[in-house]
């Protein structure tokens, strides 16, 4: 489509002449002079930010022959005479007159900047919003009711709006619901998130059902979701994961299947696993929600005070663990994708300036009402595997010989029955129940660690000494015996605003990042803080990566470390066994991928 439309000639609300023009991705609103003078702009709005246009009877009753016909326009805009604040945007309502001589080009117009505007995507979403009333702050709904739903009732999506009531509601909710929504959007932090994708994954229909988008909407006390898609300084950007709702493109994520053993109990994370400091300062600060994400930074300084050794065995299906080349096959994923425009670019996309209108919140475009199933949502021009069906799950345990597959079932059934994992030779052992000799390699316990290019790379970014046991090398480098502060396993790169965990990881790679961090000294883990928000810990070499497509952890002190947790939530367990399901499940994303970070768009091969 030509960047450039037709122009449309208005009367505009002052009753002067205007010119409605799309040029460059953006509209303009011009007003025009009498004596030759350049049109004064009224306003300018980028087409990402624009949301409806309809043309209606200007005055009450039926339209009349000859008579002007009312074109409304929607978009978000700032109230800010700067532009600059998108946390500030609001719905910007806009009514123009369109004469009849103009009416023909008008309807074609509307029809272009719509098309321009939504890039194939489905306009007026059916969206079930679910909304947590008492998560976080307590904010969730007045926030929903003042920001969320004017947005989305002004680019005409029809909402199911429900409240959850008790804890695991959602999920009863995404078990139960008929599948005939564009989007599932919740109104929480990352536990609603996690309910939605859990029931979900426990129906009949799992892989149909999770081919739904969830979109996040931060009003939770833990909004990693948002800080993934949207990026530290806009985590809590309302405006903008409401936008996300209505523009977002699917971004393909895997699962997790947590089985708890011995009562083979499972449960799907998209998040994490933890264990040890983790977990304290999760769980631990429960009574600190009031703080908001502040409290997980009182809780890490809380646990590297007692600085305890989490006792654990856990068993590793590494597929790599050399963290120059994860992080260079990271950024240069990242070079392949710059032919578009993303959210890591440092560009607020959603500046708009807007000069002598007033914001107008008392008319609602017609919104969609049918409550029949809406139409196939249609994928964008050029999109590639985004939209595709999942990949078939096989499970490290499932047999993939079974004859006669019932092809339907594969593509829309169940998840198959997880079973305890089987680890082999092939596979690494970390143990830290101390209970195994030391080997008499020296570790530095400070600084990161520093490339040379002209050593041999033992896999984690250090050279390699000749004396250096091959076993320790596979390991990446831990040694056994020592002790674990935490050990942590991630599906996306941030875990919190202030904690980049797992700086390379990929959404959809079929991977899961996993960190074991050594205990050291309180001071090193203190000087750690800083840089943590950007992944620079990651080069630190008590911090030990991989990147696995499985996992067994086995608990050795019951007693002192009776819980672990998954996407955040608590539980009992004496061993448990982690699978991947590879971009099964789907979130909603403006440019189609997490947040490009400033890791990833570093070109040096170190931070």
């Amino acid at each position: 489509m030509s960047s450039r439309h037709q122009d449309l000639p208005v009367i505009l609300h002052n009753d002067k002449r205007g010119l409605l023009t799309v040029e460059d991705d953006k509209l303009d609103v011009l007003q025009l002079s009498r004596d030759g003078r350049p049109p004064k702009r009224l306003l300018s709005c980028p087409l990402r930010n624009f949301l409806f246009a309809k043309l209606s009877v200007a005055s009450s009753g039926t339209a009349k022959l000859g008579e002007n016909r009312k074109l409304d326009l929607h978009s978000l805009g700032s109230s800010n005479s700067s532009g600059l604040q998108s946390n500030n945007l609001k719905v910007v309502k806009l009514h123009v007159l369109v004469e009849p001589i103009n009416l023909p080009e008008a309807g074609e117009w509307i029809e272009n900047i719509m098309n321009h505007a939504y890039q194939g995507m489905k306009r007026s979403k059916r969206v079930l919003l679910l909304v947590n009333p008492v998560g976080g702050k307590g904010k969730a709904k007045s926030i929903v009711h003042d920001t969320v739903l004017p947005i989305l009732q002004s680019a005409g999506c029809d909402v199911d709006l429900r409240e959850t009531t008790h804890r695991l509601h959602a999920e009863e909710i995404a078990k139960s619901i008929e599948l005939n929504y564009d989007v599932i959007a919740t109104a929480s932090g990352d536990g609603l998130v996690y309910e939605v994708l859990n029931g979900l994954a426990a129906r009949g229909d799992a892989k149909k059902a999770l081919r739904t988008p969830i979109a996040p909407i931060p009003t939770g006390s833990a909004n990693a979701v948002c800080t993934n898609l949207f990026g530290v300084k806009d985590t809590f950007n309302i405006p903008l994961a409401t936008l996300n709702i209505i523009k977002g493109q699917k971004l393909n994520i895997d699962l997790c299947s947590v089985l708890l053993l011995p009562s083979l109990t499972r449960r799907f994370s998209f998040l994490s696993t933890a264990l040890g400091l983790m977990v304290d300062l999760d769980i631990g600060t429960e009574n600190l929600r009031w703080m908001g994400d502040t409290r997980f930074m009182v809780g890490f300084l809380k646990g590297i005070i007692t600085n305890k050794n989490c006792k654990t065995k856990i068993q590793l299906n590494v597929v790599e663990h050399d963290k120059i080349s994860m992080s260079r096959k990271a950024r240069d994923r990242i070079k392949e994708k710059k032919g578009s425009k993303t959210l890591g670019s440092g560009i607020n996309p959603l500046t708009a300036n807007l000069n002598g209108l007033s914001i107008n919140s008392t008319s609602n475009p017609t919104a969609t009402t049918s409550k029949n199933v809406p139409s196939k949502q249609l994928p964008k021009s050029g999109e590639d595997d985004s939209m595709k069906t999942p990949l078939p799950i096989q499970s490290p345990t499932q047999n993939t010989t079974k004859p006669d597959i019932d092809e339907d079932e594969l593509e829309n059934g169940p998840i198959p029955e997880s079973k305890p994992l089987e680890p082999n030779s092939t596979w690494i052992t970390i143990d830290s129940s101390g209970n195994t000799s030391k080997s008499n390699i020296k570790r530095s316990s400070v600084g990161s660690l520093r490339s040379n290019k002209s050593n041999r790379s033992n896999g984690t970014g250090t050279a390699a000494s000749v004396d250096e046991p091959l076993q320790v090398v596979r390991k990446g480098n831990w040694i056994d015996g020592e002790g674990i502060l935490y050990f942590y396993a991630g599906m996306m790169p941030w875990v919190a605003r202030d904690l980049m965990q797992w700086p390379v990881s990929i959404s959809g790679d079929g991977l899961i990042d996993v960190v074991v961090q050594s205990v050291v000294p309180r001071t090193m883990m203190a000087n750690a803080i800083t840089g943590a928000e950007k992944g620079e810990a990651y080069w630190l070499e008590c911090q030990h990566y991989y990147k696995v497509s499985a996992f067994t952890v086995e608990n050795l002190d019951k007693a002192n470390q009776p819980i672990f947790t998954i996407d955040g939530e608590a539980f009992e367990w004496d061993q448990f066994h982690v699978e991947v399901h590879p971009r099964i499940a789907n979130l909603l994303s403006l440019n189609g991928d997490f947040y490009v970070s400033e890791f990833l768009q570093k070109h040096d091969e170190k931070a």
